[in-house]
């Protein structure tokens, strides 16, 4: 069951925090390793013990077969003694939580009617109140508002009452859980920093801040695109802390495929703003190609007549100086360097030429990237130039495609960051146990 998450009007949060069905679940979890633990060890022994062993290894490997039988003996004895205590610690955590929040409702129900006989006396309130002011304790306070203020004091001391259960509980059974793994058996290093990690409260608040700055982030860099880069690395540094979470025990490998899923989505993105990119640069090239094409065309066309008089001239022979036909020669040359000239300059122009304006509406469209609706458009610009050309027109397809890639990978992206965010709000709790079920450390599937 959710905890209560407004404590007014006795605390600012939670006092009595923890999940007494988490702590079930750890406890069945543990009870199955406990007893495959047994299993194994009887197993070991039944082997060190049998008599058609025969040969030189038989000893060694009865011995080795005794010592790690005696081991996970006591690994199993380990698991037994702290399922217990845990398993203790879940009935006596509800039992306070429902004294807590038994109090918490009670004193909902009195400040409710402490606040509407405020509302009353506002209203009946006059310019001499103040005079007429008595204290709380004044006989003719309203038998109804002293007994509320009554019942407030008294939910308030019930509270501390448990708060104060509970701390000395906690620390009890953490004392308890302590002992029982203080043993003759060497802790690996994995098993330390598992243990660091779970003592290690500050690494899931600044995981969830994290997680918070990126989504600003990622809102943020629909208006300033570079920020899109600061939000990726939030979110790769929010998927690594997941991932020592969930691998030590202390988080839900659910995180982890949400984040993985979050980094897909912005590696879509990414991959889709830059093919855009890139066809809109083949798109320039391809437009500049054909205005120099077209340009040459029309200059020779204008030209074409001169031209042909130039070269007749220049093979002329007879009457016709030598001087004369080279003159020809170089009028005809000129003509045809001036209609690549107009041919490059008409090239240069589209190349060169300024991106066209982005509207909202454009922008809208690359999730606010102006840069990118800037090549968006640019790329539709030169296929309506040239309608006819297939090459600008696939690439006004395919630029097409990897924009609905960029509009899909961020609505798939976004609704994963706000379904995480606020699938327990929505859900009554259910999300946080749903993602409880696919809590285990590496090495304990």
């Amino acid at each position: 069951m959710a905890r209560p998450k407004d404590w007014h009007p006795l605390r600012e949060s939670d006092p009595v925090p923890g999940d007494p069905e988490g702590i079930r679940g750890q406890v069945k979890h543990m009870k199955k390793i406990a007893e495959y633990l047994r299993t194994q060890a009887a197993a070991l022994t039944a082997m060190a013990e049998a008599d058609n062993l025969k040969g030189k290894y038989a000893e060694k490997l009865g011995e080795e077969a005794r010592g790690l039988g005696r081991k996970l003996d006591e690994a199993e004895d380990r698991y037994r003694e702290v399922k217990g205590h845990l398993s203790s610690w879940a009935d006596e955590l509800e039992e306070i939580q429902n004294k807590a929040d038994k109090a918490l409702g009670d004193s909902k129900d009195a400040q409710r009617v402490i606040d509407s006989h405020a509302a009353k006396a506002d209203e009946k309130s006059t310019p001499d109140k103040k005079k007429e002011k008595e204290s709380d304790a004044s006989p003719e306070e309203d038998p109804a508002l002293k007994r509320a203020k009554d019942d407030l004091e008294e939910a308030r001391k019930r509270l501390n009452t448990a708060e104060g259960d509970y701390t000395e509980r906690s620390n009890h059974f953490a004392g308890k859980i302590r002992s029982s793994i203080d043993d003759d058996m060497k802790d690996s290093w994995w098993t330390d920093f598992k243990a660091w990690v779970a003592d290690a409260e500050w690494l899931k608040d600044w995981t969830e801040r994290l997680s918070w700055l990126a989504t600003a982030a990622g809102i943020v860099a629909m208006f300033i695109p570079v920020v899109g880069w600061v939000a990726l690395g939030l979110t790769i540094a929010v998927t690594l802390s997941h991932i020592t979470l969930a691998a030590t025990g202390n988080g839900s490998w659910f995180d982890v495929v949400m984040d993985i899923g979050a980094l897909k989505m912005a590696r879509n993105g990414l991959k889709a703003a830059k093919a855009i990119k890139a066809l809109q640069q083949s798109s320039r090239k391809a437009a500049a190609g054909l205005a120099d094409d077209s340009a040459k065309t029309g200059a020779a066309a204008a030209n074409a007549g001169a031209r042909k008089t130039a070269a007749r001239a220049a093979r002329k022979r007879g009457g016709t100086s030598s001087s004369n036909r080279k003159a020809a020669r170089a009028r005809k040359l000129r003509m045809e360097a001036e209609n690549r000239a107009a041919g490059k300059k008409a090239a240069d122009e589209v190349r060169d030429a300024e991106l066209p304006e982005a509207t909202l509406r454009d922008k809208a469209g690359t999730i606010g990237d102006a840069k990118l609706s800037q090549q968006m458009k640019d790329i539709k610009k030169w296929r309506d130039e040239y309608p006819d050309n297939p090459t600008l027109a696939d690439n006004a397809a395919q630029a097409q495609r990897h924009q609905n890639m960029l509009q899909g990978s961020w609505a798939v992206g976004t609704g994963l960051d706000l379904g995480d965010k606020f699938g327990n709000d929505v859900s009554g709790g259910e999300y946080d146990r749903m993602k409880g079920r696919m809590e285990a450390p590496v090495g304990q599937w």
